[in-house]
């Protein structure tokens, strides 16, 4: 199930429209589909703190905005481990 617009509304309010990592001020942009040259990197995006992959949800304990390319950087580091 996607993250709904009312989380999204909260975790930017929560977050002061902040990337949870390196700080960040992003702006919300809707694409369909992917834009070409890519999505700018101030982009926001959900972050599961937990991934889906490794048993995280869409709760929103587990959740924040992230800008895409911290996102995408990530990797499979620990959410705690990538933001030190």
């Amino acid at each position: 199930m996607a993250v709904g617009e009312t989380m999204r509304t909260l975790l930017r309010a929560k977050q002061r429209n902040k990337c949870c990592y390196c700080g960040r001020q992003m702006v919300r942009l809707r694409y369909n589909g992917t834009p070409k040259g890519g999505f700018p990197n101030e982009m926001e995006t959900i972050e599961h703190l937990r991934r889906k992959s490794d048993g995280g949800t869409n709760a929103p304990h587990n959740l924040a905005l992230s800008c895409s390319e911290c996102n995408s950087g990530r990797g499979l580091a620990d959410w705690l481990t990538y933001k030190s």
